[in-house]
């Protein structure tokens, strides 16, 4: 993977794209099948030659069949009128992004690889050959019906099971992922995973904005459930979507749920005796499913293959489907987060699933190294998509203050999630009216459902809907988490809990970190909670620009690699300026002289992959080119310009 490439390339496409007239006809990534794939695609309403010798190699050792079918990354096809071509290799040459003109639309409705110097035609075929009717493929497989052991726990260790499970890296902290990158490159992420004054990564839908001034955005979220697919493929399709359903949720969607369209990733062991059984299974309930939803999924991938072989045995991975979910948000600066607000309202708790509490597949069967013989099930479609209506519009009416799904962990990590991120909160929760009387199975089942912080005006509202809702329990200023159920009481420890789910972080980011600092970064990432101080003077108003005045330039300079260009250019614009884009090879063609310029920005990023030391390397692109080094000289010579450069 070379996203240095990739943004090359994207940029060129962008350039051709944003133009008053986009000349692209239609455009296809490179993926599996390589050159076969794409460009074959490309023109499958018409036909097409494609030159064998015109396709960048870099092994001249390459068969014919290998340069076709190879699927190296960062490469796109695209096909645009003979008119247009010298516009989009300026763009192309501009950026630095190779392109080559490898073919043409024939309308023969054949598509044929030629090498033009040999006469050779490695392959030459129909169209319809390759996308008419194929043929069916018969399957034949047997349902094997698996037997797993049942769970056995004792209600004595309640506190002992729940330290196990939240230290199982699917429920414990993901902070040691999560600071690996920069979440909030490019300007536009609206709702990162990090929530709350401790910032922990809590969030499990993520929003990025559409542009830099308005309120719509997308939002995206995911869901899979591979164990309860074992116990029972259909529940774990099902299971998975409504997941990725109790994701999205908090963020409001333009259309409710009609905004929703679904990818499935497919991962199973397919040619092993039981496993297309299962998969055909799993595959039809989720169709049913999304059906029943009113929600499309229009895409997809698949890895059939999920089996590996050691000289000793097999391993066959459970198959699983990954549900991505997304949706247009119409308002990002309304999503809800899972951290509970001291003067919120009460918490209220919806079961989405509809079904009985079952421990099967869960995270706490895992800890007790055993998966279970019932798996929790999502029993009515209508009642799902009412229950996620209802919720998305008492979100656009602001009266929900918190909100968490119920996954990994179950309803007990949930209610402790919604308190670690803050200091001094904590919860009372009564669990009496959901009416189990096994508080290990309430508190560790997995069954999907919402717990959300609301006012009380929500009761009347849900009422209407016609779902179903139990108000649980209140906010609490004690870092205590106490639970009722019955004539049972507990009590839970935030903090303590809250270092025990980190620790999993802690460990594996140890692994990453040297000198100490992950130790460093456990000891204190809950010392500092942060809150928003504005100086007094700032009122929150934009300088008023005079638009009868002109505007100073200022120019956004880019080299290969870099990044924030756009952000950095919307923030000048904000700030004043007439913003122009100069890349690098303006100034060392000469196309830029940076003459009636007052204001340049270096943008920030990797430039050229940071191989040469990334800004000796930039600076090198000045020192050595004599028009760009003039043109730099010549505009800090001035004295009516600025500069700034960011890292």
């Amino acid at each position: 993977s070379n996203p240095e490439m990739q943004k090359r390339a994207a940029n060129a496409v962008r350039g051709m794209v944003e133009s008053d007239h986009n000349p692209i006809i239609s455009i296809h990534d490179h993926g599996a099948g390589g050159h076969l794939n794409c460009l074959s695609e490309l023109v499958e309403e018409t036909g097409g030659l494609i030159d064998l010798d015109k396709l960048p190699v870099g092994d001249p050792t390459l068969s014919a069949k290998e340069i076709i079918g190879n699927e190296s990354q960062e490469r796109m096809g695209l096909v645009i009128s003979d008119e247009h071509i010298d516009t989009l290799q300026k763009i192309a040459d501009r950026e630095r992004s190779p392109m080559y003109t490898v073919g043409k639309v024939t309308g023969d409705h054949r598509f044929t690889f030629k090498s033009e110097t040999t006469g050779a035609k490695p392959m030459d075929l129909e169209l319809a050959a390759m996308f008419g009717s194929s043929p069916k493929i018969v399957m034949e497989d047997k349902t094997i019906d698996y037997k797993y052991e049942g769970i056995s726990y004792e209600q004595s260790k309640l506190n002992t099971y729940l330290e196990q499970v939240l230290q199982l890296e699917a429920v414990a902290a993901k902070d040691w992922l999560t600071n690996k990158v920069d979440r909030c490159v490019g300007g536009r992420v609206a709702k990162q995973q990090c929530a709350g004054p401790l910032q922990l990564p809590l969030n499990n839908c993520g929003v990025m904005a559409l542009d830099f001034q308005g309120k719509e955005g997308i939002a995206t979220s995911v869901g899979h459930s591979p164990l309860t697919a074992l116990i029972d493929p259909a529940a774990g399709s099902r299971n998975a979507i409504a997941e990725s359903l109790s994701n999205i949720v908090w963020a409001p969607l333009k259309d409710g749920l009609q905004s929703v369209s679904l990818s499935a990733n497919w991962m199973w062991a397919c040619k092993n005796e039981g496993e297309d059984a299962r998969l055909y299974a799993a595959v039809k309930a989720c169709s049913d499913f999304a059906i029943d939803l009113g929600i499309n999924i229009p895409t997809g991938k698949d890895s059939l293959s999920m089996k590996q072989k050691y000289k000793d045995g097999d391993v066959i991975a459970p198959g699983t489907v990954i549900i991505s979910a997304g949706g247009n948000c119409n308002d990002i600066t309304q999503v809800v987060e899972p951290v509970l607000q001291k003067d919120g309202g009460a918490i209220y708790y919806i079961n989405l699933s509809n079904d009985s509490y079952k421990l099967g597949g869960s995270s706490f069967a895992q800890v007790l190294n055993k998966i279970g013989n019932e798996a929790p099930d999502v029993k009515d479609a209508a009642q799902l998509k009412n229950a996620f209506n209802a919720i998305q519009q008492l979100i656009k009416e602001g009266k929900i203050q918190a909100g968490h799904d119920i996954g990994s962990g179950g309803l007990i990590t949930t209610l402790l999630e919604m308190c670690f991120a803050d200091v001094n909160l904590g919860a009372k929760i009564d669990l009496s009216a959901l009416a189990e009387a096994d508080s290990v199975k309430l508190l560790f089942s997995e069954n999907i459902g919402l717990v959300f912080q609301a006012e009380a005006s929500v009761e009347a509202s849900l009422e209407a809907a016609g779902v179903a809702f139990f108000k649980i329990g209140e906010v609490s200023s004690s870092a205590t988490l106490e639970v009722t159920n019955a004539n049972e009481n507990f009590s839970f420890d935030i903090a303590h809990l809250r270092d025990v789910w980190f620790k999993t972080s802690y460990l594996l980011d140890s692994r990453q970190t040297g000198n100490g600092l992950a130790k460093v970064r456990y000891e204190n990432y809950k010392n500092q909670a942060l809150s928003y101080k504005f100086p007094a003077q700032f009122d929150g108003k934009k300088p008023v620009v005079d638009e009868s005045k002109p505007r100073p330039k200022a120019a956004i300079i880019r080299e290969k690699g870099s990044n924030s260009e756009r952000e950095m250019a919307n923030a000048m614009y904000l700030a004043g300026f007439d913003v122009k884009d100069v890349h690098m090879t303006d100034l060392i063609s000469g196309r830029e002289t940076l003459e009636d310029i007052q204001f340049i920005g270096a943008v920030g990023g990797f430039s050229n992959s940071d191989v040469l030391g990334s800004a000796k390397g930039w600076a090198g692109a000045f020192l050595y080119n004599e028009k760009a080094r003039v043109a730099l000289e010549k505009f800090f010579a001035r004295e009516d310009t600025l500069s700034v450069g960011i890292c």
